[in-house]
């Protein structure tokens, strides 16, 4: 491991700051994303730049341009405009890309929803985004016509995949125009302050914000996600409602890369299929999946030496899963990174030998970062506090919610992250968590994550969740597990190695309760909030449950 203070990141004693180097932007942020985006098609005409393997369909750079031309003068001649706000919901399909460049090359903002949303999802976004048209997957159209009632709301559908009798394809705005070599993007006055896409936020802890990216955010941020080259075969599992799907997208087509994209969700054996038939060499993926790859008996007899580099990121990554990767992937970088959507990039990251431990990595270009307490003080190395950032692009702002964007984002421009972090003498960052999250037994903090750690490293454990059941004016520590199929796992093993590990205060006082499965939300990440509800269920059922049960004698 390799020391980044004074050489990558850099630390002022007088106001606590950590700053990441300066670096030029590849691609001028003042500009309209779109006429970027079909530019950058036009250097290219004859590669490939999407391959879709569910039908193993290859598209050219000039094949995708026309598409995206020609959608973008059909809706046009429907009459939308600018001043629109679309809405898509679909998996990774062939048409989404030209679909989404369209929106570029017009200024039209589209908010990207997950295709697993339920209806109440569904209608919350769609509700306050109130978009003029839907596209949608014909998986979703059920769903999302039931969500539209609730929010009586009648705008144009347009699917993706299968026909439906009194529906617009998306094919259908794929029809030649006879202009197509006159069509010029809509010029964007402030490219820094016009929107380009919403996502939404981790809804982690309640119903999700629209998450507001400009232009401009977009090119400096998303362009430059992580390093990618023109001769990369690139595959993201992450649909458009992630980030990382929006990032891969912008990324690939403005460095020339080819994307591999499916509308399957991810499931080892196809990750496994994917990195071998097609030599992919870049590939974001969730420490969850890489779980399940390293877990998989495949893996072994897989050629997986295409393979340069694995971004991951929106959890834990430990030094053991970090270990596991290059014993099964000795070739490629594991690149640990940490960012939020209001930043609209990754604001932290992992490179080469440049890591430590469980950290997530050091401070990336053009950012500022410092840790503060609960007063606004800027706190010392190695002092535990709220991280709060300043990347020089962020987003502009939560759709329609004034309150919630003052609140993240303070009077100085620091965006705060509600995480519990401290970032040490070499400037790595260590997460500690959520703010939300912590909880206190007997007057002292609990960090849910540490607990979590220990857990994870017991034999059978897929997945936990530690929050704490209020009783008595306390909060009991408390486990929600989920452990591999068939595995004899028991809360005694569990009890047991907490007790090795840690002092009597971190020990599960409110009990170790097995599940299933964990409720995540729509992006993948565990839903705390519901997993504390349903401990608080079994901890007073099992309670009821003892006092029905006369003592034995």
């Amino acid at each position: 491991m390799l020391k980044t203070r004074n050489k990558l990141t850099f630390y002022d004693e007088t106001t606590k700051i950590w700053k990441g180097v300066e670096e030029p932007c590849p691609f001028d942020p003042n500009q309209s994303l779109g006429k970027l985006i079909l530019n950058s098609l036009a250097k290219t005409p004859s590669k490939i730049t999407q391959i879709s393997a569910d039908i193993g369909v290859e598209v050219t750079c000039a094949e995708l341009r026309l598409q995206a031309i020609r959608i973008a003068q059909n809706l046009t001649k429907m009459g939308y405009r600018m001043d629109d706000v679309f809405t898509i919901v679909a998996n990774n399909g062939p048409l989404v890309a030209p679909v989404v460049f369209a929106c570029f090359a017009l200024g039209i903002p589209f908010n990207s929803l997950d295709p697993k949303f339920t209806r109440t999802d569904f209608a919350h976004m769609l509700g306050l985004v109130q978009p003029k048209v839907l596209f949608c997957d014909r998986e979703t159209l059920d769903e999302l016509l039931e969500a539209l009632k609730m929010v009586e709301l009648k705008p144009l559908i347009v699917l993706f995949g299968d026909r439906v009798q009194g529906f617009v394809h998306a094919e259908d705005l794929t029809k030649p125009t006879g202009v197509e070599e006159s069509f010029e993007p809509t010029p964007i006055e402030d490219p820094s302050n016009h929107l380009a896409a919403i996502v939404c936020s981790s809804g982690t802890t309640g119903p999700s914000k629209g998450v507001c990216l400009s232009h401009s955010t977009c090119i400096a941020n998303l362009g430059i996600f992580y390093e990618c080259f023109p001769e990369d075969i690139v595959l993201s599992f992450s649909s458009l409602y992630w980030i990382s799907g929006l990032g891969f997208l912008i990324l690939a087509t403005l460095t020339g890369a080819t994307r591999v994209i499916t509308r399957e969700n991810f499931t080892s054996d196809l990750a496994l299929e994917l990195f071998e038939k097609y030599c992919v060499s870049l590939c974001f993926i969730q420490p969850e999946f890489l779980i399940h790859i390293f877990r998989n008996p495949r893996t072994a007899s897989t050629d997986l030496s295409h393979l340069r580099m694995c971004p991951t990121g929106g959890a834990l990554v430990t030094e053991d899963m970090r270990n596991c990767f290059r014993r099964f992937i000795p070739k490629a970088e594991l690149m640990v990174c940490y960012g939020f959507s209001e930043a609209g990039r990754a604001m932290f990251h992992t490179k080469g030998n440049y890591h430590r431990g469980n950290s997530a990595g050091y401070l990336m270009s053009n950012c500022l970062a410092k840790i503060i307490d609960d007063d606004g003080n800027a706190l010392d190395i190695g002092q535990r506090g709220e991280l709060v950032v300043k990347p020089k692009y962020a987003f502009m702002g939560y759709y329609k919610n004034e309150k919630a964007t003052t609140e993240l984002r303070d009077s100085d421009g620091w965006l705060h992250s509600g995480d519990i972090a401290w970032i040490d003498e070499d400037g790595f960052l260590h997460i500690a968590d959520r703010k939300k999250s912590i909880f206190r037994f007997r007057g002292i903090h609990i960090y849910p994550n540490e607990l979590e750690l220990v857990i994870r490293s017991v034999p059978g454990v897929v997945s936990v969740v530690v929050a704490g059941i209020t009783v008595d004016g306390t909060d009991l520590p408390a486990a929600l597990v989920m452990k591999a199929e068939g595995d004899e796992l028991d809360a005694n093993q569990i009890h047991q190695k907490m007790k090795a590990v840690l002092p009597d205060y971190k020990l599960l006082h409110g009990g170790v309760y097995f599940v299933d499965s964990l409720p995540m939300t729509p992006n993948g990440k565990l839903a705390r909030n519901e997993c504390r509800l349903i401990l608080n269920t079994l901890y007073h059922e099992k309670k009821e449950e003892k006092l029905k049960t006369p003592n034995k004698k």
